[in-house]
C-alpha cells in the first residue's frame, strides 16, 4: 500500500479516519465475538452441523445492530 503523505489540512480526527485509528466502537464486533455468538446460535439450534456459514452471518449481523452498524 502506498505511503499516504498528510497535508497541513489534515486534521486529527481525519487521520483516525484515513488510518482505521477510530473508537473501538466503530471499528464492529471482533472476530472472537462472532465466534463466541455463532456457537451460541448452532447450541440454541440444537448443535446440528451444515449452518456454520448462517450462524456467523447472523452473529456478526446481531452484533453489528448492537454496536449501531447494522
Amino acid at each position: 500500500m502506498p505511503k499516504r503523505t498528510i497535508q497541513k489540512e489534515d486534521t486529527p480526527r481525519m487521520k483516525r479516519i484515513i488510518f482505521g485509528k477510530g473508537a473501538s466502537a466503530s471499528r464492529g464486533p471482533s472476530q472472537g465475538e462472532i465466534e463466541r455468538r455463532a456457537y451460541q446460535i448452532f447450541l440454541e439450534r440444537g448443535g446440528t452441523d451444515g449452518h456454520a456459514d448462517e450462524d456467523w452471518l447472523q452473529a456478526e449481523y446481531e452484533l453489528r445492530r448492537e454496536k449501531g452498524q447494522a
